[in-house]
């Protein structure tokens, strides 16, 4: 809701900016206060070689630049439906880049959990309409929606592979900045030039703040200490529980009535999630991580 109530008063890519220059600079003010503040004497965790420096821009290109990219453009030419639709493969596609870049082993319940929630993805968005799901066409937009889905997929299991080296907190703070550098390159070549800046709204810069400090600088740093702890793959589970809060906040803040597939979808969803993370057996780190100061163990 806050994507779409920003993206009414300024263009897209502008509204990419303006959210990841704002989340870029409190994460790493953060990074800061965490490494210095209340009399700590820390390391700033700064990348050293070309290795981390390649590593950490990977990040920046899949997570926010290719993702918001693809997502951005894709909605556009493609269905809510459609897009709800593939986006549920996300943990699907994670798990099997999971088993082929980590060598992380695909457990039987992880596989009964994402078909569990993928159905219920379906009976949530299609309201229980078989019609609605058999008559679905698929046009462009559904390839780049899909290069979303494979982006985050990619993100998620490439920052398992950084987290050896940098706390959730650094990984996302210097994946932030180089994709808001991107972002402002492509804003820049595409020759995008508008008449004033843009001026949003007293509600348009609460969804940009909300966007900045809840999505990416409180979701995306949870997201990886959870992909720290258990894994790429078993993270990726908890991606269809977006649709299960969306059709809850929309019921509770926008009066939408909840039908009773839907809420046998969400149910479905949820012990999807719960038989592929609780069932699967705990995914072991891929080497001995490397102690930056932030967010690590001790």
């Amino acid at each position: 809701m806050a994507a779409k109530w920003s993206v009414r008063e300024a263009p897209p890519f502008i509204v990419a900016v303006t959210r990841y220059a704002i989340s870029t600079v409190a994460l790493f003010i953060l990074l800061a206060w965490m490494t210095w503040g209340k009399r700590r004497h820390g390391h700033f965790p700064f990348p050293h070689g070309i290795g981390q420096w390649l590593n950490l821009f990977s990040l920046g290109l899949t997570g926010i630049f290719f993702y918001n990219v693809f997502f951005l453009t894709g909605i556009q030419w493609t269905t809510a439906t459609n897009a709800s639709l593939i986006l549920a493969a996300t943990p699907i596609q994670t798990a099997v880049l999971s088993s082929l870049w980590l060598k992380e082993r695909i457990q039987p319940a992880q596989v009964a959990g994402f078909l569990l929630s993928f159905v219920g993805v379906v009976a949530v968005i299609s309201k229980g309409s078989l019609e609605a799901v058999l008559h679905t066409s698929f046009n462009p937009g559904d390839v780049l929606m899909l290069g979303t889905s494979l982006s985050f997929a990619v993100f998620s299991v490439r920052g398992r592979t950084v987290l050896d080296d940098f706390s959730p907190l650094s990984a996302t703070a210097y994946a932030s900045l180089f994709g808001v550098l991107m972002f402002i390159l492509l804003i820049v070549l595409d020759g995008l030039h508008l008449p004033e800046p843009p001026r949003f709204s007293l509600y348009g810069w609460l969804a940009i703040l909300q966007l900045s400090l809840l999505s990416t600088v409180v979701g995306t740093v949870w997201w990886y200490e959870g992909v720290k702890k258990i894994g790429a793959g078993r993270s990726a589970m908890f991606f269809n529980l977006v649709t299960v809060f969306a059709i809850l906040l929309a019921a509770l803040l926008l009066g939408e009535r909840l039908l009773w597939p839907q809420l046998l979808g969400a149910a479905f969803v949820i012990g999807g999630v719960y038989l592929g993370t609780v069932g699967g057996r705990p995914i072991p780190s891929c080497k001995v991580a490397k102690h930056d100061g932030i967010g690590t163990d001790p």
